[in-house]
C-alpha cells in the first residue's frame, strides 16, 4: 500500500506537470538505510511530492486521517496519526523505520503561511535518535507558487526539491544537546537552501529551545 501511495503521488506530479516537469536533485545521494525525512512544508501538494523520491515511506501527519476515504488507505498504509501523541509516533515511527520503511515528519507542524521557514518542533529528531537512524533534509522550492495555502486552484510554476545526505546525531553529546544541536543543524540546512535559491528574505533565527 504504501509503494502504491508512492505511484499515485508520482501519477499525479507527472499528470500535473505544472509549468515544467518537477525536478528531484540528491545533493547528498539516498540514504542505504530507513530515516527520518524533514521538509519545509509551504503547499498541500507537498506530501505528493514525495512521491518523486523512490523510497519506501511513510507520513507521520494529521488532517489526512479527517477525511473518510484517506484515513482508510492512510491505516492500510501504516502511516501515524499525529494528533494522538508523542507516544504513538515514536512507537509508531519505531515500528515502521524497523521494517524497513523511512518516515517523512514536517517539523513546522504546518503549512507556513508566510513562506518563511518556521521554528522545528522535536519530534522528528526525537524520534531518529530513539531509533538510532540518521536524519534526511529535505529542501521543497516553488511548491507555494503552485498552490499556496487557502487557494484552490493549481497556477503555474517550477518545483524542485533537493534531497540532502543523511545527517547524524553528536555522539559527543548528552542526548538532550544531541535532539537540540541536530535539529539547529538540519533547520540550518533547509534554510540555507532556501535563502541561496531565493524563495524567502532570511529573518529573525526562529530556532528556539522548548
Amino acid at each position: 500500500m504504501r509503494r502504491a501511495i508512492r505511484y499515485y503521488g508520482w501519477g499525479l506530479v507527472h499528470l500535473l506537470p505544472f509549468l515544467s516537469p518537477t525536478k528531484v536533485e540528491y545533493p547528498g545521494g539516498l540514504p542505504g538505510q530507513p530515516s527520518v525525512f524533514v521538509a519545509n512544508h509551504n503547499s498541500a501538494i507537498d506530501p505528493y511530492l514525495f512521491g518523486m523520491i523512490p523510497i519506501e515511506n511513510s507520513f507521520v501527519t494529521s488532517w489526512p486521517f479527517r477525511i473518510p476515504v484517506y484515513r482508510f488507505f492512510m491505516h492500510l498504509a501504516g502511516y501515524i496519526n499525529a494528533a494522538h501523541g508523542w507516544k504513538e509516533v515514536c512507537r509508531g515511527g519505531k515500528k515502521l523505520l524497523a521494517s524497513g520503511s523511512s518516515v517523512t515528519i514536517w517539523p513546522e507542524g504546518h503549512r507556513s503561511r508566510d513562506g518563511c521557514l518556521g521554528r522545528f518542533k522535536n519530534g522528528a529528531f526525537a524520534l531518529a535518535i530513539e531509533a538510532k537512524v540518521p536524519i534526511v533534509p529535505v529542501c521543497i522550492l516553488g511548491s507555494a507558487d503552485v498552490l499556496a495555502p487557502g487557494q484552490l486552484l493549481l497556477n503555474p510554476g517550477r518545483v524542485k526539491i533537493l534531497v540532502f545526505g543523511a545527517e547524524y546525531p553528536d555522539a559527543s553529546l548528552h542526548k538532550d544537546e544531541q535532539k537540540r544541536e541536530l535539529r539547529h543543524r538540519v533547520h540550518g540546512i533547509i534554510e540555507d537552501n532556501l535563502q541561496r535559491n531565493g524563495h524567502f528574505d532570511k529573518r529573525e533565527a526562529q530556532v528556539k529551545d522548548n
